[in-house]
């Protein structure tokens, strides 16, 4: 192996002249010369730093180590907080469960109960003779047939919102709440919109029974607002996502499902001829001209005079309690036919009427 070994010569006799001479030898270096290295003359030597010779270099014989889970001694306690942490949230998750699952079987039950319900009748609406302690003067409480069980909403309250003109007050709501409260236990207030400046004070004591419910453990809780509505009084179940129910006789058909808890779960026939004395209420009492308000009491007039009370089954229903109210809206209960007359006296015998009559 030959090298070429550039060695650097000054001539001193021509620095003056900045010239250098550069000879050039080709040398062929031998292994131990110490004139020239192989890969040229080193400053100083060092010592290797990894001397595999000597060094003891252990061969793994598994990919990676790790602490044995199932023995106790190497838990720590970190994972010990860690466990207990999961422990604790998968018992709050079960106890959520389970009330959710409370929730589920009480919806059940209502809705069975709601399948099962049977028409109101005179029995549901007759007069008690026993009244709430703190109760005001003629606002006895309403008792119920021993046949009809106390139907149950759940632990959740069901809230019902109903808004009403104070010039026109829905009669048939207090006849129909007085019942609803011999079944559940009811939370009333009542309200005023700024849509009417001055309401009487018997409308703001209106659902007033005496007896404070508290939110928690109310059944049902109903709230009156008196405002300026024009096409009746209107119905809220949820504030947010429901269109209303308008009109007296749609909120009574509502109120009376939740008493019996259905009113349509008779016959067909007696079902058709309660709707159709509401309507009869609805649009020509309350919306008709004078001539088909006369002959509406002429249409009333005929049915009782088969009948005590205007249900084909011959027993109270609520046709009775929003017909009543809305002649009573009109003005049409003077000079009404002799069984029309004698209907209306026999309503305002019961306790439920004379309580709605209290607030006129």
């Amino acid at each position: 192996m030959v090298r070429s070994v550039f060695i650097l010569h000054w001539n001193v006799n021509s620095i003056k002249d900045s010239r250098v001479l550069y000879t050039v030898y080709s040398v062929k270096p031998k292994l131990g010369d110490s004139r020239v290295a192989m890969n040229g003359p080193g400053m100083f030597k060092v010592k290797p730093y990894y001397d595999y010779s000597k060094a003891q270099i252990e061969l793994p014989t598994c990919m990676f180590k790790m602490k044995n889970v199932h023995d106790s001694k190497n838990v720590s306690e970190e994972e010990d907080a860690e466990l207990a942490a999961l422990e604790c949230r998968q018992e709050s998750i079960l106890q959520e469960l389970k009330a959710l699952e409370s929730e589920v079987t009480t919806l059940a039950v209502k809705l069975k109960s709601q399948d099962d319900g049977v028409p109101v009748t005179h029995k549901t609406l007759q007069s008690s003779t026993k009244t709430q302690s703190g109760h005001k003067k003629g606002g006895a409480k309403l008792a119920t047939s021993k046949s009809v069980p106390i139907a149950e909403l759940g632990n959740v309250i069901h809230d019902i919102v109903i808004y009403a003109n104070p010039n026109s007050p829905p009669l048939s709501l207090f006849v129909l709440y007085h019942t609803l409260s011999s079944q559940y236990r009811c939370r009333t207030a009542v309200h005023i919109h700024s849509s009417v400046k001055n309401v009487p004070e018997k409308l703001l004591q209106s659902l007033a029974n005496g007896v404070e419910v508290g939110r928690g453990e109310a059944q049902i809780g109903i709230t009156l607002i008196w405002k300026d509505v024009l096409h009746g009084p209107e119905l809220k179940v949820s504030a947010h996502s429901q269109t209303p129910i308008q009109g007296e006789a749609n909120v009574a058909r509502y109120l009376a499902r939740l008493i019996t808890p259905r009113y349509d779960a008779g016959t067909i026939q007696h079902v058709c001829a309660v709707d159709d004395l509401l309507d009869l209420a609805s649009f020509t009492i309350l919306g008709g001209s004078s001539k088909e308000r006369a002959a509406a009491l002429r249409s009333l007039n005929s049915l009782l005079g088969k009948n005590t009370w205007l249900a084909p089954s011959g027993e109270m229903s609520i046709a009775d309690a929003v017909v009543w109210s809305t002649l009573h809206q009109v003005q049409m209960t003077s000079g009404t036919p002799s069984n029309v007359q004698k209907w209306l006296k026999a309503c305002e015998a019961q306790s439920a009427f004379k309580c709605a009559l209290d607030i006129l």
